[in-house]
């Protein structure tokens, strides 16, 4: 970072804004990120702001007080929540405040490093070859928004580009649904990686169960900020390791001052 961006950065405030868990109690990597950020220093002021639980963005956004304020979508992708509900909420803001809005943190390129890492760790832990592995980047999906799923699926081919893992993007409300995974490869072991920013709903409930897994595994619930993966699980005759929700990589906070940088 130039000593211009640091000094930029210094006066301004970062937001972190998500959606928020419909799941209560459980953890938050979103404010995690946002300690370790304010740790830096790099920023005059950050926040965390959420659509669905406290604090919300409505109440954050009347304490910012620079006169420029940059905006990370704690988001896997574009949709309605970064299009719409985000800048809605923004509007409200002083005039005066110059709001730069970033890439939804899910877009970054390095993202695919991460998953791709992810893998070649399980494999060397495990003595697997990438023949007999297929993985599935589990992400949420959107009837209305075909950009949601296409983003996905070139995330999922980068990663098999990346680690010679065969790697597909198997959805929560669309095709192809995640419960089909079994016939999306033969082969005798499965990782499974949820693109979600936290352990919330989707990603405490809703994958595992359509996986095959008791949601309510004691392993599962470890996942975190300390614990990266959990297994293997035996379903239907194939070994399953389950990795933590795409939101609780610690790498996730450069890449944010990455987005910030980057902003336009």
């Amino acid at each position: 970072m130039s000593k211009h961006s640091a000094d930029f950065l210094a006066g301004a405030t970062l937001l972190l804004a998500g959606h928020g868990s419909s799941l209560p109690g459980t953890e938050n990597p979103i404010q995690v990120h946002c300690q370790t950020l304010k740790d830096t220093g790099i920023f005059a002021d950050i926040f965390e702001g959420y659509l669905k639980q406290k604090p919300l963005l409505d109440e954050v956004l009347g304490q910012i007080s620079t006169d420029t304020l940059f905006v990370v979508p704690m988001l896997t992708g574009h949709g309605y929540i970064t299009d719409e509900l985000i800048p809605g909420a923004l509007s409200a803001l002083d005039e005066r405040i110059e709001v730069r809005m970033c890439k939804p943190i899910g877009c970054h390129p390095d993202n695919a490093s991460l998953f791709a890492g992810r893998i070649r760790s399980i494999l060397d832990n495990n003595d697997l070859v990438p023949e007999t592995v297929s993985a599935v980047l589990a992400a949420h999906g959107n009837r209305t928004n075909p950009q949601n799923s296409l983003q996905a699926k070139a995330l999922a081919q980068t990663i098999q580009d990346l680690c010679g893992v065969s790697t597909k993007a198997m959805f929560i409300e669309e095709g192809p649904l995640i419960s089909d995974w079994t016939s999306m490869s033969k082969a005798e072991n499965l990782i499974v990686l949820p693109f979600m920013i936290g352990g919330g709903r989707h990603g405490a409930e809703d994958i595992p169960t359509m996986i095959g897994l008791e949601p309510r595994n004691p392993d599962l619930l470890s996942l975190g900020t300390d614990i990266s993966v959990t297994g293997p699980f035996i379903v239907q005759g194939r070994k399953v390791w389950y990795s933590r929700a795409f939101g609780h990589e610690p790498a996730l906070a450069p890449i944010i001052i990455n987005l910030v940088l980057n902003a336009r």
